[in-house]
């Protein structure tokens, strides 16, 4: 009987092994038999918000954990931290003329691959260790003890970069400048306010002025719009008033106008005769013509009969026969 117990029992262990095995085989698969390969990286900074567990990353994507973080000081007084990584292999190929090869670490080194320390997250400012090939950047490798375990050179990130630029900014020549600034700044105000207190009363005074002699201008435009609606009133009159005498002598105004119409009509008949007692082909020019030509000859003959006078005064008494 207590054999057919032990024998149930131990059954059931097989059993249970055997779950085991093929569960982590299930989820795991091969990888759980898989071989991790192990490096150390060297930190001379602050390594805080670093845990052992923290996730190493090859450009975000998660290939292992920081396996034991040590803390080397030296007699000095300075000190330098040991982050020890492990990594699945696999998760990193090189590709070469055959099939793609695990590579090592000292290879990946050649090739630039270096590491740093990033953020996981803004909220619990907890780090992680993030792999990347930099090949423009120089392998910095420390010559320590590693107990074997290759070394990846690290880099600064750019929140050290940035931790290191404020530290190194003189924080008190920026205050003492701020203050001495502040203090130029209050003197430049008490000044203007000094300046501007005498200005303020002038634009006072000359906005009273500026008031008064809008109030006059006012004033005056209601005589002008008073005096104006006045003489508009008064041409109205006058208008209605050259209106009525137009009225009242358009019977005479028309009589004259047909007077000056007939005298212009006489001119014009007067102006018709004219024209034909002068034209070339009328009988009263040709007329006039003789009887000037007639003239011309009688004065030529008088011409002549006053200048033989003029020579011979006996002609008047002898006769022209003599």
């Amino acid at each position: 009987m207590a054999a057919e117990k032990s024998a149930v029992v131990g059954a059931f262990v097989l059993g249970a092994l055997a779950i085991v095995v093929a569960a982590v085989l299930f989820f795991g698969g091969t990888r759980f038999f898989e071989r991790s390969t192990h490096a150390v990286v060297l930190f001379d900074g602050s390594v805080a918000g670093l845990d052992v567990g923290a996730p190493v990353t090859f450009r975000g994507f998660r290939i292992g954990a920081v396996q034991d973080i040590v803390v080397h000081l030296s007699s000095e007084g300075w000190g330098r931290t040991y982050v020890y990584i492990e990594a699945q292999p696999s998760k990193i190929l090189l590709e070469s003329a055959g099939s793609p090869t695990i590579p090592t670490v000292d290879e990946l080194v050649t090739k630039g691959l270096r590491a740093q320390l990033a953020l996981q997250s803004f909220v619990t400012s907890q780090l992680r260790v993030d792999l990347d090939f930099q090949p423009g950047t120089p392998a910095k490798l420390v010559v320590v003890d590693t107990g074997g375990v290759p070394q990846i050179p690290s880099v600064q990130s750019g929140l050290e970069r940035l931790q290191n630029a404020i530290t190194e900014l003189p924080l008190q020549d920026l205050a003492q400048s701020t203050l001495h600034a502040l203090a130029t700044g209050e003197r430049l105000m008490d000044h203007l306010n000094a300046k501007l207190d005498p200005l303020v009363e002038k634009m006072e005074s000359t906005l009273d002025a500026a008031t008064v002699t809008m109030q006059t201008a006012a004033q005056a435009a209601a005589r002008l719009q008073v005096d104006g609606s006045r003489t508009l009133a008064a041409a109205d009159q006058l208008l209605d008033h050259a209106q009525r005498q137009v009225d009242s002598r358009g019977a005479e105004i028309a009589t004259t106008l047909d007077a000056i119409r007939s005298a212009a009509r006489d001119i014009g008949a007067v102006a018709d005769s004219t024209n034909s007692l002068v034209d070339r082909r009328s009988r009263f020019r040709g007329d006039l013509e003789a009887a000037m030509r007639d003239l011309a000859a009688s004065a030529s003959s008088l011409r002549g009969f006053a200048q033989e006078v003029e020579r011979n005064p006996a002609t008047l008494v002898r006769g022209t026969g003599q």
